[in-house]
């Protein structure tokens, strides 16, 4: 399901700075439930609530462990690609939207459209859930045992960093452990 998305930015845009005209940037605290949290890439903040690759430190590198996590990571944001696929799939005007944008309102035309798809992609996902197709319930039982105080950074002493590290590590520790992974 698309939980939040912004049109009308150029492509050439950083994702950090498109990211500042998302609903979940602006509210938070309404759109992200207790215990839930944003899968992204590394362009997004490291918060409790959104879950980034480890930057390699300048002129550093990650450890086994964190390369092994990213790694990880990186499988389930390529979902995020399928994501894009799908809803393309379903409605394959959106593969070349063949609008002639001319005005600022052509431009509006077009996130129209766009949005028309996404509200509609969801509603089947709703649709297709409720008759019992597969849905992506582990990912709510991902963050249980997590609080304040709980996780690593990564690397460093347990409670160091921000609650967005201690998190990171966190999370790596949980799939790590899921995953059967001693390092």
């Amino acid at each position: 399901m698309i939980v939040d998305y912004v049109l009308g930015q150029p492509g050439s845009i950083h994702d950090a700075y498109a990211f500042q005209g998302t609903q979940i940037s602006q509210d938070l605290a309404n759109l992200i439930p207790a215990w839930h949290w944003v899968w992204a890439d590394s362009a997004y903040p490291m918060e409790t609530w959104c879950v980034v690759p480890f930057k390699k430190p300048r002129g550093g590198h990650l450890t086994r462990r964190q390369n092994t996590y990213n790694r990880y990571l990186s499988k389930v944001c390529v979902r995020v690609e399928h994501a894009f696929t799908a809803l393309k799939g379903r409605f394959q005007s959106l593969w070349e939207l063949r609008l002639h944008m001319s005005k600022d309102n052509d431009l509006h035309i077009a996130a129209y459209w766009i949005t028309a798809c996404i509200i509609l992609h969801n509603m089947i996902i709703h649709f297709e859930e409720r008759l019992g197709e597969e849905t992506t319930q582990w990912a709510i039982g991902e963050a249980e045992g997590w609080d304040d105080e709980g996780g690593d950074d990564g690397g460093g002493k347990q409670g160091d960093g921000t609650q967005g590290q201690r998190f990171h590590g966190y999370s790596m520790e949980r799939l790590f452990e899921q995953h059967g992974l001693h390092m």
